[in-house]
C-alpha cells in the first residue's frame, strides 16, 4: 500500500509540473515568431527654404534662386527664378534636398529651362514675420482720491 501511495503521489506531482516542463522546454515553439518591424526609413530631414537662396539642378548647375511655393492641381511646387528673369515651377515629386544655404532638386537645366512661366506672384517659401503686438493703453486715471 505504500509503494501504491508513493507511486500515485508521484505520477500526480509529474502531471501538476508538466506544464511548467513545456514551457521551459528547449524544442522549436510551434507559433511563429513575432514578425520583426519594418526597418525604419531614413529620418527626412528638415528642409529650410529661404527666399533667395540658390536652387541647383541634378546636374549640378544653378537654375536660380528660390522665391516661393504654391500648389498645383499636380502638386507642389519650389517657384524658382532662373537668371533669365523669368519665374518657373519645380515640381517637388522629383525630390528636393537641403544643399548647403540652398537647395538642389531633381530636375535638370534643360528640364527647367523647358517649364512653363509663372505668370502672377508666388507664395513667400516661409511664414510671414508675426504682427507686432499693439502698445497697451495708458493706464486710466483712479476714480476715487488716495486716503491721506
Amino acid at each position: 500500500m505504500r509503494k501504491t501511495a508513493l507511486l500515485t503521489g508521484v505520477a500526480g506531482l509529474l502531471l501538476m509540473t508538466a506544464p511548467a516542463f513545456a514551457q521551459d522546454s528547449t524544442a522549436t515553439p510551434q507559433t511563429a515568431p513575432p514578425a520583426s518591424p519594418p526597418a525604419a526609413a531614413e529620418p527626412q530631414q528638415a528642409l529650410e527654404l529661404q527666399p533667395g537662396s540658390d536652387v541647383k539642378g541634378s546636374d549640378g548647375t544653378v537654375l536660380g534662386k528660390l522665391e516661393g511655393a504654391r500648389n498645383t492641381p499636380a502638386g507642389q511646387e519650389l517657384t524658382v527664378r532662373g537668371p533669365d528673369g523669368v519665374l518657373r515651377g519645380v515640381p517637388v515629386s522629383g525630390g528636393v534636398r537641403q544643399d548647403g544655404p540652398g537647395v538642389a532638386v531633381g530636375w535638370s537645366a534643360s528640364q527647367f529651362s523647358a517649364a512653363p512661366a509663372i505668370t502672377g506672384s508666388a507664395q513667400p517659401a516661409t511664414p510671414a514675420e508675426p504682427a507686432t503686438p499693439a502698445e497697451p493703453p495708458a493706464p486710466a486715471e483712479p476714480t476715487t482720491p488716495p486716503n491721506n
